[in-house]
């Protein structure tokens, strides 16, 4: 690389900072958090970007509670997520993110580096974050200097590595409503373990009955829905085609699809949802029974 070549490179240390950084800035600056997606890209030459903003040094961390929601702060990696889970309840937002962060591909290294704001910011079809923010219902912080907007989650992830965010917008931080939901359950399948998943399926009980639902790594883009509780149980074939047909109306309501790609065909995703949606119920469920126990 040639120093023409070379992007420009600074590291604000404030959001302040950041937004002035930022202004006027255009699709090739790219903004780097932990790093453990976007500098392995730029290795390959899959990203390479006129100027970057390191954000290590812009204070984006921490984790606190404001008017019925849980904030995150987006540079908050995720063995902070793991540390902040240990005294939640089943159903509070940072207990479905723990368990996702928890079994993250990479192991330690990546639970020490990566971080939520910087996977959502990413929008890795496959990554674990995507789904379990649009699961929470979370909304999304974009400061630039125009000021701070939110975006709710379903409507920030526009397709494979797309989100709403602009080029002179830094994710600030995740607000993630406390909401209804009685106990989580996570659950993604991965066909080797070092592979990203094929499908992920985060699942609410929520307090009012019925569950709540969100699909990741199916298609192009996380999905939610709402399905009935499985009174016959989760192996019931007629729940699994009710799991099936909510999955396939919830891509298309969103203008996606089960995908193709070197992991899966779109057929094999479609089959398999079912069947990962009713584990990660199951698991929600349970927490569910043990919360009532606990209270009787």
């Amino acid at each position: 690389m040639t120093g023409e070549d070379t992007p420009r490179y600074t590291a604000p240390a404030d959001l302040d900072g950041v937004v002035a950084a930022l202004e006027g800035a255009d699709e090739g600056t790219v903004l780097v958090g932990g790093g453990t997606m976007v500098v392995p890209a730029m290795t390959h030459g899959h990203v390479v970007p006129s100027a970057l903003v390191d954000l290590g040094r812009a204070g984006l961390t921490g984790i606190r509670e404001e008017d019925g929601a849980t904030v995150v702060g987006a540079m908050t990696d995720y063995a902070s997520l793991l540390a902040a889970d240990t005294d939640r309840g089943p159903g509070h937002p940072l207990r479905l993110l723990a368990r996702a962060a928890a079994g993250i591909t990479g192991g330690p290294q990546i639970r020490n580096r990566g971080t939520l704001g910087g996977s959502a910011s990413y929008a890795n079809p496959a990554s674990d974050v995507p789904g379990c923010l649009v699961a929470l219902g979370a909304r999304l912080r974009l400061a630039s200097a125009r000021g701070v907007r939110e975006v709710p989650a379903q409507e920030f992830f526009l397709g494979a590595f797309r989100t709403a965010r602009r080029p002179d917008e830094v994710l600030a931080e995740l607000v993630l409503p406390h909401g209804d939901a009685l106990a989580w359950g996570y659950v993604k399948f991965k066909l080797a373990e070092s592979s990203w998943p094929v499908v992920t399926s985060a699942a609410a009980v929520l307090a009012g009955g019925g569950l709540r639902v969100a699909l990741g790594a199916a298609a192009d883009r996380p999905v939610a829905l709402d399905v009935p509780a499985p009174h016959r149980g989760t192996a019931d074939p007629a729940w699994r085609a009710l799991v099936a047909d909510g999955a396939a109306r919830a891509l298309a309501d969103r203008g996606a699809a089960f995908v193709d790609d070197v992991l899966a065909d779109a057929h094999y995703r479609a089959a398999v949802t079912p069947v990962i949606v009713a584990r990660a119920v199951e698991g929600a469920l349970r927490g569910a029974d043990r919360q009532e126990r606990g209270r009787a």
